[in-house]
């Protein structure tokens, strides 16, 4: 009698822990779309969350909530985009350094090469065309730039389509010679790993002391070589404009944030890369296959280690970028959630178009290692690797239309 008393109550438990199971499902499938705009507010804005280094929520909740909201069954049956969705196609893209910004620098120029759009371009550098931090004015097109593609010998330096170049941002500079109604938009990444990423690439540290490359990093952020390169203490802030002068001036960084928050017409995060070029693609009207894409400079080399004293270092080193970051991580998620449950549907999609193109090209999720880009413009999966392969071909091309320079 007392073991079917117990069959028969572990059956009763068994019932009722499925019906709350159930009760939870579809509690959280009716609610999450409802939930949506707080949920992910808590979530992904949190500042400098960092799947490494500064996390504030663990990233297996982040995953987590996305895998919902990608999943849930309430947005199977999404109504398709306006119809008064434009396709932009002049669009300034500040390229900012070691943030993902080559990969977008590929997406649109094999955009614009195979519509054949102008880009701005310096002429006198035929590897990859960036300016830097040289001044741009209203005359440089025509003293720094190659012409615009044009018909038989004629030259012209007003009206360029895109830019996915390095160089400050100046919009009303750039105003004087894009098209009328250019978009402006940039990328942003985490403050942190932006930081270690540039140690390395551009070898920071190599006049700063240390038995570590933590100590290393530790003393090139308290002394005076950062100076000696303009790629390290708010290096993403310097490419939009902040002078080096303004990095402890709280009013000018304010006013600088409140600037770009006007003249910037979309800024991408880079931790959230496919949901970026999503918000892209829908804000622009670009189609997703035109936004697919393969990681390029995506480098192994180990970082310095980060403890909290280090990273306590950095947020008072980087500041300005941190101020940066965490206001247009905010105002980035504010534009998802405008979209409405259509931007999930075109993220699975994305995923799955991502997915698919890897392995066309690579058999895998991933770009072999040593993999060496091929020569063929015409070839499908060379178009979508080369950022400076698609460069040549777009300074070739920009170059040979015009002989009056």
């Amino acid at each position: 009698m007392t073991n079917g008393r117990n069959r028969s109550d572990m059956k009763c438990e068994f019932k009722r822990v499925a019906f709350l199971s159930a009760l939870v499902v579809t509690f959280v499938s009716l609610s999450l779309f409802a939930m949506q705009n707080q949920t992910l507010h808590v979530v992904y804005m949190k500042s400098w969350n960092d799947e490494d280094y500064v996390s504030n929520i663990s990233r297996q909740n982040v995953t987590s909530i996305r895998s919902e909201l990608l999943n849930a069954s309430v947005l199977q049956n999404e109504m398709p985009r306006p119809a008064t969705c434009t396709r932009q196609e002049n669009v300034v893209y500040i390229k900012t350094h070691k943030t993902g910004s080559t990969t977008i620098q590929s997406i649109l120029y094999r955009y614009g090469f195979a519509r054949n759009l102008s880009f701005v371009v310096r002429k006198t550098n035929p590897h990859n065309g960036h300016i830097r931090y040289m001044k741009v004015t209203k005359d440089s097109p025509r003293k720094m730039f190659l012409p615009l593609l044009a018909a038989g010998d004629e030259c012209s330096f007003r009206g360029y389509n895109m830019s996915a170049i390095h160089v400050v941002h100046d919009r009303s500079v750039f105003e004087t010679f894009m098209n009328p109604g250019t978009k402006y938009i940039t990328i942003l990444r985490n403050p942190v790993t932006q930081l270690l990423s540039a140690f390395v690439f551009f070898n920071l540290g190599k006049r700063t002391t240390g038995n570590t490359s933590e100590i290393k990093l530790s003393n090139y952020m308290k002394g005076s070589s950062w100076k000696r390169s303009p790629y390290g203490r708010n290096s993403q802030s310097k490419d939009l404009g902040l002078a080096r002068d303004a990095f402890d001036n709280e009013t000018q960084i304010e006013n600088f944030i409140n600037r770009l928050n006007k003249e910037l017409d979309l800024v991408l995060i880079h931790e959230y890369f496919e949901e970026s070029v999503v918000l892209f693609s829908r804000e622009f009207c670009w189609k997703l296959k035109d936004l697919a894409y393969t990681v390029q400079n995506n480098r192994s080399k180990q970082k310095p280690a980060i403890s909290p004293k280090l990273l306590e270092k950095i947020r008072i080193f980087n500041h300005a970028d941190f101020r940066l970051y965490d206001h247009f991580n905010k105002t980035f998620w504010k534009r998802v959630e405008e979209q409405g449950p259509g931007f999930w549907r075109d993220l699975r999609e994305f995923k799955k178009l991502q997915n698919e193109t890897m392995y066309r090209c690579f058999k895998t999720s991933n770009i072999p290692e040593g993999y060496v880009p091929g020569t063929n413009i015409s070839n499908y999966c060379d178009r979508y690797y080369g950022g400076l392969f698609l460069f040549k071909n777009i300074y070739k091309k920009q170059k040979k239309n015009c002989t009056q320079t």
